[in-house]
């Protein structure tokens, strides 16, 4: 569910904002919110590197078909390259944090 998505039962959820955590939360439920706020920043630089591939493959398109320059087209695949690289460490990274604020999540519901 959305941070901003009203629930089922009609409250508001709160936010995830560093400024409205309260001092006597658990400190694990303060990482799982930090690390899930990195991940929300991850996926912005994520969605950054799929718009590089999309640069690079119409840049590899455009020098191979339409301009008839191949140093164009050959830096237009090299640029899609690094950047479909750059996706996959983003995705990795998003993916085992999620299993790591997962786990913490599942940790804090065991002990309470």
């Amino acid at each position: 569910m959305p941070t901003n998505a009203k629930p089922a039962h009609g409250k508001r959820e709160r936010k995830l904002y560093r400024k409205e955590w309260e001092e006597t939360d658990n400190p694990l439920v303060n990482e799982a919110r930090q690390q899930t706020l990195a991940l929300q920043r991850l996926q912005t630089w994520m969605r950054l590197a799929y718009a590089g591939i999309a640069a690079g493959a119409l840049l590899a398109y455009w020098g191979f078909t339409q301009g008839n320059n191949v140093v164009a087209g050959v830096v237009g695949v090299i640029v899609a390259v690094i950047f479909f690289a750059i996706a996959m460490v983003f995705r990795i990274g998003i993916r085992n944090g999620r299993k790591n604020v997962n786990a913490m999540l599942e940790h804090l519901e065991a002990s309470q």
